[in-house]
């Protein structure tokens, strides 16, 4: 099978760690990677803020403009260290409590990574009372990392409040589909990544700031701060869009399909794009054969957040089935139409 353009990076920016809040591993990561993979001509114009965002700016004469997507990623941390050796956990941001038990984890310490398992009561311990279809919720779950004590725990490295993180493995589903972990939002910071790997050579006629954001997960904090500490014109984010195309989802929304492109996200919860950015993309994509999708959904990203300071906003995504669970799903395809008509889209905005 045809290897996946770009996958290698892919893989790197996936699987490292970053649970909102904790997201230096994948900082670094990717403020490696805009050296050696981009090999930008400027590396000194890559900065961090106080609050851990991502910032290279290319400056030229004309309109400011913001590509942002956020690098963090939903998790958890360990809240306690029982005397039994089990941990108790946090969640940090929208993990759901069906998916948490029976589950591998990471716990990631100042030494290194750890295996635990998040245990599930087997059918064989339950009694006529339990109800076995019932949700065990996070407060009541626990992290084994075979051990029999606190102090053997502590012996490991692990420490309140190290984070968690899902075991990572990305799967090919057929041709042209990926599953994994985290792909909400590695996808729009590797697209990031990409963008300005193709834009590396041209002569650019705006002012461009690529802004890898923190804390979305948990409240937008990190887009935040760049609200309040910069002032672009235009701000376009780079997110993955949740599709009701997959079984047992009801179509209140309108149905976005794998394989036809990134979506231009209209109007979500708490955000109302600019139509005139939607129109120029519309436009943009359509000149260069570029295939989009449009649509209403549930939820918001960074570009809420930043709109609020007054510029010119859209966020445009990559369809992504079973969203925040272990297995989300996406099309490559739409994936490389998203760097595509972003690297097009950003040279004549209206």
């Amino acid at each position: 099978m045809k290897k996946l353009e770009g996958m290698d990076i892919f893989e790197k920016v996936l699987k490292t760690p970053g649970v909102a809040g904790y997201e230096e591993p994948v900082r670094e990561k990717i403020r490696g990677l805009i050296s050696d993979y981009v090999e930008v001509n400027d590396p000194k114009n890559i900065e961090e803020d106080n609050i851990g965002n991502l910032i290279y700016e290319i400056d030229n004469l004309g309109p400011e403009v913001a590509l942002v997507a956020h690098m963090d990623e939903i998790g958890m941390v360990v809240s306690n260290i029982e005397d039994n050796g089990y941990l108790r956990i946090k969640k940090i941001g929208g993990v759901l409590d069906p998916l948490l038990t029976g589950r591998h984890v990471k716990i990631h310490t100042n030494q290194g990574p750890i295996n635990g398992v998040i245990g599930h009561k087997p059918p064989h311990l339950t009694t006529e009372k339990d109800d076995k279809d019932e949700v065990t919720p996070w407060t009541k779950t626990h992290v084994d990392v075979g051990a029999d004590s606190a102090e053997e725990v502590r012996e490991m490295g692990i420490d309140v409040p190290d984070p968690i993180t899902f075991d990572k493995k990305l799967r090919r589903l057929g041709k042209n589909v990926i599953s994994g972990r985290g792909l909400d939002n590695r996808i729009g910071s590797f697209a990031l990544l990409e963008v300005l790997k193709k834009l590396k050579d041209q002569e650019l006629e705006v002012n461009l700031s690529s802004i890898w954001s923190v804390q979305e997960e948990i409240g937008l904090r990190g887009a935040k701060v760049v609200a309040n500490t910069r002032n672009p014109e235009y701000v376009i984010a780079l997110d993955t869009y949740t599709t009701s195309d997959a079984p047992g989802v009801e179509e209140f929304y309108k149905p976005i399909k794998f394989g036809e492109g990134p979506v231009l996200r209209m109007v979500d919860t708490r955000a109302i794009s600019s139509p005139k950015l939607v129109d120029h993309f519309k436009d943009v994509a359509e000149e260069s054969d570029i295939p989009y999708q449009y649509g209403v959904t549930g939820g918001t990203t960074d570009g809420m957040a930043l709109q609020e300071s007054g510029c010119l906003t859209l966020s445009i995504g990559v369809p992504v089935k079973y969203s925040h669970s272990t297995v989300e799903c996406a099309d490559w395809r739409d994936v490389r139409n998203l760097i595509e008509l972003i690297t097009e889209g950003i040279q004549e905005l209206p």
